[in-house]
Order: C-alpha cells, then sequence, then structure tokens
C-alpha cells in the first residue's frame, strides 16, 4: 500500500465514524510506538478532511496530537 492510500484510508476511517456517531479523534505522536506516516502527514489528513466537508479541530497536550473531525449536519 502506498503513503498517499494508507493516509487516504485514514481519513475515510474518520469521515466514515463521524458520520456515523458525530464526530471522530484521530491521535498522533512523534514518539516511539505511534504511526510516524501519521505524525508526519496530519497536515494532508486535515486538509482531506476540510476538503470533503467536515469540521476538523485540533488539540495539543503532553505531546500527542488529537485530530477531531465533525459531520457538518
Amino acid at each position: 500500500m502506498s503513503l498517499q492510500d494508507k493516509l487516504n484510508k485514514i481519513a475515510k476511517e474518520q469521515m466514515d465514524y463521524a458520520t456515523d456517531n458525530g464526530s471522530s479523534v484521530l491521535s498522533t505522536c512523534d514518539e516511539r510506538g505511534w504511526d510516524k506516516d501519521v505524525w508526519n502527514n496530519k497536515k494532508e489528513i486535515i486538509k482531506k478532511l476540510r476538503d470533503c466537508g467536515y469540521k476538523v479541530s485540533v488539540k495539543v497536550g503532553w505531546g500527542v496530537t488529537d485530530i477531531i473531525t465533525t459531520r457538518i449536519k
């Protein structure tokens, strides 16, 4: 699976979950044990979510970035 395919899959999973449940949270961190592709490409994931019409907010705490995706009714 290419990196672009992986990022599209992650974005689609977040959109599907937000559509079904109202919102979703994707957490990422630049530490060992976390997915570096998500960390290094979080801006691209956020752009994809926004381009598809979802509201996206970001919270950072203790080095962890939470990407909150919300369905717009």
